[in-house]
């Protein structure tokens, strides 16, 4: 199952991210529509998305109450 359940824009409006029941990350150029990164670790499924105010880092947290957290680049 690969549905979306958690989305979230970055600060400055040009990326947004989701989070996918198949246990990943999707983080997607606005503009463009085009895929920038699919982020894979999580165990379980990929409940919900944040950015952090200034941008640098995303948060994503799974099922199974684990956090991890990406470096923005």
């Amino acid at each position: 199952e690969d549905s979306v359940h958690g989305v979230a824009f970055s600060p400055d409006g040009r990326r947004l991210a989701a989070a996918s029941f198949d246990r990943t990350v999707s983080v997607w150029d606005v503009a463009s529509g085009r895929r920038l990164a699919r982020l894979a670790g999580h165990r379980r499924k990929v409940a919900d998305v944040a950015y952090s105010p200034d941008g640098r880092w995303l948060a994503s947290v799974a099922s199974d109450t684990t956090v991890r957290l990406w470096p923005v680049r």
